[in-house]
């Protein structure tokens, strides 16, 4: 139960962090060779996507704000190095009036339980608009006419 709840921290200190623009706290959820590969819109996903690697990087990305990042449904599998999760994410615009969805996705997360507690190793972002996400939602059932 412990690890469960500081795995939940660890996913809500990655939100706050990020949306708060602390590029510190941010790199602090992470492992130090951890690995971020961001998600690709519509039309895109031939493009390649090489993942942001390191402390620096990750820092990097954590010193900007204006979003807010949700995440919802969190579901933890435990793996032999440590586990894997998964969680929706819903991201708004912080900069518009009024605020407005910039995506929705599905982070696919590697988890590493180190001597400072749980870290991110690998967070893979899957859109929804991608063209190539394993987690594309289905159509939805046509009705039948009345």
């Amino acid at each position: 139960m412990a690890d469960y709840v500081e795995l939940q921290q660890l996913y809500a200190t990655y939100c706050h962090a990020l949306d708060k623009g602390d590029g510190e706290l941010f790199a602090s959820v992470w492992t130090d060779d951890g690995e971020f590969v961001g998600g690709r819109g519509p039309g895109r996903g031939a493009e390649a996507r090489p993942p942001l690697k390191g402390r620096d990087g990750l820092r990097n990305m954590g010193s900007t704000s204006g979003t807010r990042h949700f995440n919802t449904n969190l579901v933890l599998t435990p793996t032999p190095g440590g586990a894997r999760g998964s969680v929706y994410l819903m991201l708004y615009s912080a900069r518009t009036n009024p605020p407005s969805f910039v995506e929705t996705a599905i982070y696919d997360d590697t988890l590493v339980k180190t001597a400072a507690g749980w870290k991110f190793k690998r967070r893979v972002v899957w859109r929804d608009d991608d063209d190539v996400t394993p987690f594309k939602p289905r159509p939805m059932p046509a009705r039948p006419a009345r």
